[in-house]
């Protein structure tokens, strides 16, 4: 059977409980906020096979500033907080998919950009009124990421962080 995972960061309490009310109120999927560094693949061997590559690519990656303000958009459908790629955030999530690469999960196409879902799949109408009801939200953070969450996809329809790897 094929397990799903995806690989991600966790946020300061005080800024993931500020996301998460908006995710509630935007009724987003009820994965904790987040920043996604790897998104959902399949990994077909044991999960103890994937926290051994895991913990092996971690040990070669520090602890990198995480920081961001204001809000972005992809086009109409996604609504999210903006989070800066430094250098040190893409060479360790270069890292990661190079990692999973060597092991036959094959790279996102699309160019990494990091960021903070609050809403999706969204209607142009809902958009809009979720533009105009986050209009005085600009959120501004940083701090330092200093380990990666692995998080599976349950059986009752969640994703569920399942370890912490330290940086």
């Amino acid at each position: 059977m094929v397990a799903k995972f995806f690989l991600g960061i966790r946020l300061p309490k005080e800024l993931e409980k500020e996301c998460e009310a908006w995710r509630r109120k935007f009724r987003a999927p009820r994965t904790v906020a987040h920043i996604t560094l790897i998104p959902p693949f399949g990994w077909e061997s044991e999960e103890t096979d994937l926290l051994k590559l895991l913990k092996e690519t971690v040990q070669g990656i520090k602890p990198f500033l995480v920081q961001g303000c204001g809000l972005g958009s992809f086009g109409r459908r996604v609504l999210f907080v903006n989070v800066e790629l430094n250098e040190d955030f893409k060479t360790a999530q270069d890292q990661l998919a190079k990692a999973l690469e060597r092991a036959g999960i094959p790279r996102e196409r699309r160019p990494y950009r990091p960021h903070i879902t609050l809403a999706t799949r969204l209607t142009p109408q809902q958009f809009d009124r979720y533009q105009k009801e986050t209009a005085g939200f600009s959120p501004e953070y940083a701090f330092e990421c200093n380990s990666i969450s692995l998080f599976c996809f349950s059986p009752e329809g969640r994703w569920v962080e399942t370890a912490k790897l330290a940086l």
